[in-house]
């Protein structure tokens, strides 16, 4: 059977919600809104395979797209070995894409007469963080965020957490565009996160957004939105603050950690991408793990 696979549109919603979070590995990547957000821009494209998911992308570190590891229950023996041959009529190796250990158990399990590559880069894994060490910012790890936040909260008594809605859109629409300006000429990068970002909010409720906008009075200081992208995990997609307005970035994701149901055990804050200031400023926050992606690429049978 070939792979019918198409590019990814919000025509797919009900194919991807089919899927996704239940079977979600934790990726930031594999929520619904972030498939459907940014997808288009990378050329991603899905389908169904014998009840499974597939999902065919370009990821961080690696220049050609990769297939995702099928998204389903039961994954086994059989399904592989068909993709692997559809694979091989278009010239290409079974390529895997996912959580490495994950990758490795199954593959020593249920193919151990087969070798493998495995191609990992740090800079595409996940931070995983503790929601509940977010939202009280108790402990001597967090004291610079708590003092930080506390600063905030000191100078602007009036601050809230508000969430998105048809009334804060406006206010947060402008917020970004002055967000946005501020950085001056845009990167490819920044251009995409913009587009998503408007994606994300035309289809809210659809894509079962969570968020919202840090307030204090009728000024807006921050802006957050993230999605579940397994039963407890949520990925954190967006955050904005404001430069200008000290302890708003650590004020903001306090808050919504704490806007986030008790079911939530971990927030997905994503890669680094490589980028020492970004690396630094998600180990400030002190991860409890991270979910380390990559390619476990098995080679032909002799």
């Amino acid at each position: 059977m070939p792979l019918a696979l198409h590019d990814i549109s919000f025509d797919d919603l009900p194919l991807l919600q089919k899927y996704l979070p239940f079977y979600g590995n934790g990726d930031c990547n594999l929520s619904v809104a972030a498939l459907l957000t940014r997808g288009p821009s990378r050329g991603t494209k899905v389908g169904e395979f014998h009840n499974h998911l597939l999902v065919r992308w370009r990821v961080e570190g690696f220049d050609a797209p990769v297939l995702q590891f099928p998204i389903g229950c039961c994954v086994g023996v059989d399904l592989i070995l068909e993709l692997e041959a559809a694979l091989r009529k278009d010239g290409e190796p079974l390529r895997l894409y996912g959580s490495v250990p994950e990758l490795l158990l199954w593959v020593q399990k249920l193919m151990p007469e087969r070798s493998f590559v495995v191609t990992s880069a740090s800079s595409g894994w996940d931070y995983l963080y503790r929601r509940d060490a977010f939202a009280s910012l108790e402990g001597r790890p967090m004291a610079k965020k708590r003092n930080f936040t506390r600063r905030y909260h000191a100078a602007n008594p009036e601050a809230q957490f508000v969430p998105i809605s048809s009334e804060t859109i406006p206010l947060l629409r402008d917020f970004l565009a002055e967000w946005y300006e501020a950085e001056g000429e845009l990167t490819a990068s920044l251009e995409e996160e913009r587009t998503a970002i408007e994606r994300a909010l035309d289809a809210r409720e659809a894509l079962h957004i969570e968020g919202g906008l840090l307030m204090s009075g009728s000024r807006v200081d921050g802006f957050t939105y993230g999605t579940l992208v397994s039963k407890d995990i949520v990925a954190v997609h967006i955050e904005k603050a404001r430069r200008d307005v000290t302890g708003a970035y650590p004020a903001l994701a306090s808050a919504f950690a704490r806007s986030l149901p008790e079911k939530v055990v971990f927030l997905n804050r994503e890669e680094d991408i490589g980028i020492p200031g970004l690396r630094k400023a998600k180990q400030a926050w002190f991860p409890c793990g991270m979910l380390q992606k990559g390619i476990v690429e098995i080679t032909p049978s002799p």
